[in-house]
């Protein structure tokens, strides 16, 4: 796209954590940041990473949109941590979690910010429930030139080749909450480390809690996920079975002690 044609998110601030495990991964962090600066305009990019050495360098991209802050950790990947860091440091009505391997439809990612920023109906949109994973050519092809066109035509069609559906329905991978909101039942809860529940958490205590959460249920209201790893993915999974455990608990907390375990992470915003 031109200067002239790109689709302004109006000031939108994305928090992207971030570990450059493999070369895929780091190769696909590559694709969606290039894939944001040919769509869009006047936004930032948090990009947050938490590694024993950055992958990622700055000077190799040249964005002034991207705000690459590094975190020495060599633990497991503290993403919940990450995510409350990205939230102290915006400062707009409306946050962005995006996850470095997604990408959303531009047809509809502009309109649900909007949504949040104008409307009156909802609090939190996780808008894109399916997630379609591509890989191969297409993946590659994506990564070259950030070009959403040569996806779109599989969002109401058949899947091409190297396409297969990841999740029928998903509580993250791109959340876009009011950040007010966002503080005052917490964040994420640290104490979730790795991949896997974080999302689920968050998404139960913040509706519990009065939180006016939606998605977009149609068709092209969808995710595609750029493949990567696929074992040690695999192994990501089986240890987030834990967290999963523990954010189902959430569900079945008596609300009193929600409330006093919102307020006690809260603090961390104050």
């Amino acid at each position: 796209m031109s200067e002239n044609s790109l689709i302004s998110l109006g000031g939108l601030e994305l928090i992207m954590t971030y570990r450059g495990a493999t070369q895929e991964r780091r190769d696909n962090l590559r694709g969606v940041l290039r894939h944001l600066d040919s769509t869009y305009s006047d936004y930032t990019v948090y990009l947050i990473e938490a590694d024993a050495t950055p992958t990622f360098h700055w000077s190799g991209s040249g964005d002034k949109k991207i705000r690459h802050l590094f975190i020495h950790d060599d633990g497991p990947f503290p993403r919940a941590r990450l995510c409350n860091l990205g939230a102290k440091l915006c400062t707009g009505d409306v946050i962005c979690f995006h996850d470095a391997d997604m990408v959303a439809n531009p047809d509809l990612f502009p309109a649900c910010v909007d949504a949040l920023r104008y409307g009156a109906h909802s609090d939190a949109l996780c808008p894109f429930l399916r997630v379609i994973n591509v890989a191969g050519v297409f993946r590659e092809a994506f990564i070259r030139s950030g070009n959403y066109s040569a996806l779109k035509p599989y969002l109401e069609a058949d899947l091409a080749e190297g396409m297969a559906l990841l999740y029928a329905n998903t509580a993250g991978g791109i959340v876009l909450i009011k950040r007010a909101e966002y503080r005052r039942i917490g964040g994420h809860d640290p104490r979730f480390i790795g991949w896997g529940g974080e999302d689920d958490d968050l998404l139960t205590r913040a509706t519990r809690l009065g939180v006016r959460w939606h998605s977009v249920p149609e068709q092209r209201a969808a995710l595609f996920h750029l493949h990567h790893d696929a074992a040690s993915r695999r192994d990501a999974i089986a240890a987030a079975e834990r967290n999963r455990e523990a954010a189902a608990r959430t569900g079945a907390m008596p609300l009193v002690e929600l409330q006093a375990r919102a307020a006690e992470l809260a603090k961390y915003f104050s």
